[in-house]
């Protein structure tokens, strides 16, 4: 697995350089450099939902997520998921 602990809740997703962590109970937030994408979240007994927007962008620019993520995505986050011992699962969100 690619993934390496940085802090509690604070993953690193080693091939990607993408980081993943909590900003509170209902959301999470995807880093990458200087940008930050805030995804909503459900939290449940061992499993996380994540809600992904269909065209993903920066919260702090607005531009999309470059394509060696946004088209990893959901992959990039199952493996911090399943990291830290969660069964993710996700929904499409239009934003």
């Amino acid at each position: 697995m690619t993934v390496r602990k940085l802090r509690p809740q604070l993953a690193l997703h080693v091939e990607s350089g993408v980081t993943l962590g909590s900003a509170g109970r209902e959301e999470m937030e995807l880093t990458s450099g200087e940008h930050v994408l805030t995804l909503p979240v459900e939290r449940g007994e061992r499993q996380m939902r994540f809600y992904l927007p269909t065209e993903p962008r920066w919260d702090d620019n607005g531009e999309r997520l470059p394509p060696e993520i946004a088209d990893n995505l959901q992959s990039i986050i199952t493996e911090i998921a399943l990291f830290w011992d969660r069964e993710p699962s996700f929904r499409s969100i239009f934003r």
